[in-house]
């Protein structure tokens, strides 16, 4: 992958003589990218191609999680500061490569059995999550009654509460969703029950709070309203801070583009 400082490709986008160029999310300079070596026919027919064609299957098999997984934080998803997509996806492989009865091809993502490697994924680079609060907020999954629950300490400015912001006040959000194991089917990979909605994911807001101002331990419970048809689920909690801005009176607006969150819990 290359990219350009400035000049060429500064305001140029789309493919161009075999190169694709495009901006990312959370990358300032502009990608350039080769474009694929075979031609969709060849990747379908050719023999030689059979091992590519299983790990593109595979691969189709990680991106099908981590659509559900970009459902279930999609109440934080406007809190990420680079595209999160990828790592999701990446984030997969080693859980599908515990699969070890199922063919090359064809092995499935059991995310409910090695669901420990959500925990704590991060959606930002720049301000984390654990670096806006310096000590632990802690959170409890009941898988049984669909429920969680936050914790959060209490909060001094400058000692372990340092958000990168300037905005007057900010808010927590936590939000449970429900992620469908994926395998692999006749002709391809889908979850294991098709009951499973498309977004499945609920969430609760704190109050605003002042930013410079000290404030009480606080503790945040949410009930999900959808029943998994089936034990091949994992409940994912994602905990965020927003911060807001003052509208008129007593009106608080999110601001956009700014805040913190993370995978707090799983269950």
């Amino acid at each position: 992958m290359g990219t350009i400082d400035g000049g060429l490709g500064g305001g140029l986008r789309g493919k161009f003589d075999g190169l694709s160029i495009y901006k990312m999310r959370g990358v300032d300079k502009v990608i350039v990218r080769k474009s694929a070596g075979h031609s969709k026919e060849n990747i379908k027919k050719d023999p030689r191609l059979e091992r590519f064609r299983l790990a593109g299957s595979e691969f189709g098999g990680r991106a099908a999680a981590a659509k559900y997984l970009m459902q279930a934080l999609i109440f934080h998803k406007g809190l990420a500061d680079y595209n999160i997509a990828g790592p999701l996806i990446s984030l997969m492989k080693p859980v599908q490569e515990l699969d070890t009865t199922s063919d090359f091809g064809k092995r499935n993502i059991i995310l409910s059995s090695h669901a420990h490697y959500l925990k704590e994924f991060s959606l930002n680079r720049a301000h984390t999550f654990d670096s806006v609060i310096r000590f632990p907020v802690t959170g409890t999954i009941n898988r049984e009654a669909l429920t969680a629950t936050v914790k959060f300490p209490e909060l001094i400015p400058g000692i372990n509460f340092t958000p990168p912001v300037d905005h007057p006040y900010y808010s927590f959000r936590i939000a449970l969703g429900v992620v469908p194991d994926i395998v692999h089917k006749p002709f391809r990979y889908e979850p294991t029950h098709l009951d499973y909605p498309t977004a499945c994911a609920d969430y609760v807001n704190s109050e605003w709070f002042p930013l410079l101002q000290r404030a009480a331990p606080l503790e945040l419970s949410i009930q999900h309203t959808f029943l998994p048809p089936n034990e091949h689920y994992t409940l994912v909690l994602t905990v965020g801070i927003r911060y807001g801005i003052l509208k008129g009176v007593n009106v608080i607006d999110q601001a956009p583009y700014v805040g913190s969150a993370k995978i707090l819990e799983v269950g």
